[in-house]
């Protein structure tokens, strides 16, 4: 126990100042005593690595990753910030180490010491493995779950009533943002239940034959699930550049305005 109090007080005496760091010397006191708690453990975790199985080593590491490497991603700590103050640490061990042969009365075989460093080497190796990849895992799912509440905000249908929905797209679609808006509408309208759909061209600049594609494709993906798609707001520009690109929209109901389509919609009692 002691040991571990005094490995943890030397590494934590490597910390410089690091604003918004976990391992700045200036953390705060809960901080300061989370990550010490927490490296304590990591101690015992390696110093039992010597008595255990290599099977048995694994799952005590996991057990102290899994948790550390949540704590650190939650904090939004870096990788490479943890993985430079896990180098520090393992070179404080070995200091360690390097002076209990010196001063011990122990006696260490050759063979004894070549297994400990294979041992200890081969712990500290894993911890670096599992914490990368646990602490990668947690930013792929955190990135996931952005990405698709971006996704949803980039392309979010309103609804007007229980049977009719409007998608309002405002900007310039190129071809990464024209297929999240495939998915997204898809998704968005079979959960909101709609009959019809009204998307709304009106803030959007520029027509293309890509972006007239892509919304063919979410006009006909609405289409094979029942849901009926109206376009408005083309603007005499859209118009323009679409009858010039051969792109024709005569198999789709089209209104001037959203307003208009709105009012045809309001005369069939669907909102």
């Amino acid at each position: 126990m002691t040991n571990s109090i005094d490995l943890t007080d030397s590494w934590m005496d490597l910390r410089l100042p690091k604003k918004g760091s976990h391992y700045s010397v200036d953390a705060s006191t809960e901080i300061v005593e989370r990550i010490k708690k927490q490296n304590i453990t990591y101690v015992r975790v390696i110093a039992d690595s010597l008595l255990q199985s290599e099977e048995e080593m694994r799952k005590s590491v996991l057990a102290w990753t899994s948790q550390t490497a949540t704590d650190r991603a939650n904090s939004d700590t870096s990788l490479s910030e943890v993985t430079e103050q896990l180098r520090n640490f393992r070179r404080v061990y070995w200091q360690y180490i390097e002076m209990f042969m010196e001063t011990s009365s122990v006696h260490v075989t050759i063979k004894q010491w070549f297994q400990w460093e294979s041992t200890i080497n081969m712990t500290f190796d894993f911890i670096f493995e599992s914490f990368s990849r646990v602490y990668m895992n947690i930013l792929t799912t955190r990135l996931v779950s952005q990405q698709a509440v971006i996704r949803d905000l980039s392309a979010p249908i309103i609804p007007l009533s229980n049977q009719v929905g409007v998608l309002p797209l405002i900007g310039d679609i190129d071809s990464i943002r024209a297929n999240c808006i495939l998915d997204s509408t898809l998704t968005q309208s079979l959960k909101l239940g709609i009959q019809s759909l009204i998307i709304d061209l009106s803030g959007v600049p520029v027509m293309d034959t890509h972006v007239a594609n892509q919304i063919f494709k979410v006009i006909a993906s609405l289409r094979l699930v029942g849901i009926v798609a109206t376009l408005s707001g083309i603007s005499p520009v859209v118009a323009q550049t679409a009858v010039q690109l051969g792109i024709d929209f005569k198999d789709i109901p089209t209104f001037g305005s959203l307003k208009q389509a709105i009012k045809t919609l309001q005369e069939k009692e669907m909102i």
